[in-house]
């Protein structure tokens, strides 16, 4: 199952603003930014740290479930690429500080798949380059054994790469608790054929 089995259905006021927002002249993705929108960020942001539980779309750690800046709203395609999929419920998700940092407005969708993904919001998850939370199931993809992510397929390899996600390695090491935790994760792997 993915991440992410239910969309966000704006609120009246939301659908309003939003509405509002995208018809202004020289409407464009920094005023995502704009204190006008605040409202609207932190339905987006309440819905999805309760419809993931608490824990970012990329690495699975842990996000902020008070402060906005540790669960910064993420537009999986850029908004800066993709203004029309900016308020896209599909589009968005909610991420740790360092995986929207180290992510930024990289290109995920694979425009060598035919389509033009500039006219409606891709929904087949063959269409992304990164493990889409709406789409995908993260374990297909992707195996995460403490601070550690290793790739199942190209498209989580990609998600790793993207995101970073194998910093805290890169940065601190490993432990010997680490390697305790591998041993295990690999031996429940053989266990479920993984």
């Amino acid at each position: 199952m993915p991440t992410i089995t239910n969309a966000i259905q704006y609120s009246d006021s939301a659908l309003a603003k939003i509405t509002q927002t995208t018809l202004e002249p020289g409407y464009n993705h920094t005023r995502w930014g704009d204190e006008d929108l605040e409202p609207v960020r932190c339905e987006i942001r309440d819905f999805y740290r309760r419809e993931q539980r608490a824990n970012c779309a990329y690495c699975r750690e842990p996000i902020g479930l008070r402060a906005a800046s540790n669960s910064p709203v993420e537009h999986i395609a850029p908004k800066s690429r993709y203004l029309q999929f900016m308020f896209e419920p599909k589009n968005l998700c909610v991420v740790c500080a360092d995986c929207n940092e180290n992510k930024r407005n990289r290109e995920v969708i694979d425009s060598l798949i035919t389509g033009n993904p500039r006219l409606s919001y891709p929904k087949n998850s063959a269409r992304y380059r990164i493990v889409h939370p709406h789409f995908d199931e993260y374990s297909d993809h992707i195996i995460k054994a403490k601070f550690l992510y290793l790739e199942r397929t190209q498209k989580g390899g990609h998600t790793i790469y993207i995101c970073n996600l194998n910093r805290f390695i890169r940065d601190f090491g490993v432990s010997q608790e680490f390697w305790s935790d591998l041993e295990i994760l690999a031996e429940r792997e053989r266990f479920h054929g993984g």
